[in-house]
């Protein structure tokens, strides 16, 4: 921290993409503040006053310049105020910072799901935070899992990563100040184009309750990507993103396929993306080669990816008139397989603020923001 108590990025959340971030920023020299809510996590990191990194970023034991559980001390004087924490706790760390944020900051969702935006916008203005500025990554800007509870293993980052601002008008200003920390980043048209650029939404469902049994039977025992991915598993992802393709057409919106993204991304090879297979995309995916399955159903690839992607996707989907069934099949498959009611749970219209919205109104909610006179 400098003399005037000012940092660069406020990272709220310690998990893997928290941890990452904070190694992999406090190495390029940006000053870091490491927040999470819960003190029994942040202990092994005031122990060693930083975090640890090994892997594809290098080895390293980082500084940081606050550890702490209190989320005003951490945005206190951050340039950016960057969440990477799963969707349900967005909301909790929306509620904490509503108060102690001013105009000048800009947060970031790292990564986002499906209308996070203008889900902790929504939040933000019924606390009667000022406006600020929210932008939205559609993909973690690292593949990392800890290591140990100090250390990260990054097998890899992303080398192209979208970002939407909300609102529009604040887009180009926000991509200048935060490409100075990720300059891979390229600007989206809108939050609407990285919402519907959530690919975890449509690559977990699918191998998440088609792999149901195996993952319930071994606890996880397996590789997901790279053994659960057979090629009737890969027919339902590409069903899945031919939906979420045609929702994003009816919004004017061009968006990649899965297949495209994935390999501009580099997680796979030049060889699969040219067979046009996602089977051979996750056969090739050296950075997911050995990366095991959730031990249950209880965690984000179903949690997060169906309550707050699949669902939003769905609600974009009714106001914009599209029918999307292999969605709807998934929502309830998931609703089934697991007791809970996505469709009333997850993050649905009335929680991003378009109940009742058609298109048209959707598209200004996105252009204009929640602060729009």
């Amino acid at each position: 921290m400098n003399a005037n108590g000012k940092i660069d990025i406020a990272v709220l959340g310690a998990g893997n993409g928290g941890i990452a971030a904070a190694a992999d920023l406090g190495v390029r020299g940006f000053r870091v503040a490491l927040c999470n809510r819960s003190r029994e996590r942040l202990e092994p990191f005031l122990r060693v006053g930083g975090v640890e990194m090994t892997g594809a970023l290098g080895d390293a034991t980082v500084p940081v310049d606050r550890i702490t559980t209190d989320v005003a001390e951490a945005v206190r004087g951050a340039d950016v105020v960057m969440l990477t924490v799963p969707a349900h706790a967005q909301a909790y760390y929306a509620e904490a910072m509503a108060s102690c944020l001013d105009s000048s900051q800009i947060i970031v969702l790292n990564a986002s799901n499906t209308g996070s935006a203008l889900h902790v916008a929504h939040i933000l203005k019924s606390r009667g935070a000022p406006p600020v500025v929210i932008a939205e990554l559609n993909s973690l800007t690292y593949i990392c899992r800890m290591a140990s509870p100090t250390r990260v293993n990054i097998t890899g980052s992303a080398r192209t990563i979208r970002m939407g601002a909300l609102p529009v008008t604040a887009a180009a200003e926000t991509l200048a100040r935060f490409a100075r920390y990720y300059p891979q980043v390229q600007l989206a048209a809108s939050v609407l184009e990285t919402s519907l650029m959530n690919l975890n939404a449509v690559l977990h469902p699918p191998g998440m309750l088609m792999n149901a049994g195996w993952i319930e039977h071994t606890a996880g025992q397996f590789y997901y990507y790279y053994e659960g991915t057979t090629p009737a598993v890969a027919r339902v992802i590409e069903a899945l993103d031919r939906e979420r393709q045609a929702v994003a057409s009816a919004y004017e919106i061009e968006t990649p396929s899965f297949l495209d993204f994935f390999y501009k991304a580099g997680y796979t090879s030049r060889r699969a993306w040219e067979a046009r297979s996602t089977f051979e995309a996750m056969r090739d995916s050296v950075p997911n080669r050995y990366i095991k399955a959730p031990a249950n159903l209880e965690g984000r690839y179903i949690q997060e990816d169906i309550g707050f992607g699949l669902v939003p996707f769905h609600a974009f989907a009714r106001a914009a008139g599209i029918v999307v069934p292999v969605t709807e099949g998934l929502i309830h498959l998931a609703s089934v397989a697991t007791g809970i009611d996505y469709f009333s749970v997850g993050l649905t219209a009335a929680r991003l603020g378009i109940e009742g919205a058609d298109r048209t109104a959707v598209e200004r909610l996105v252009r204009e923001g929640q602060w729009r006179p």
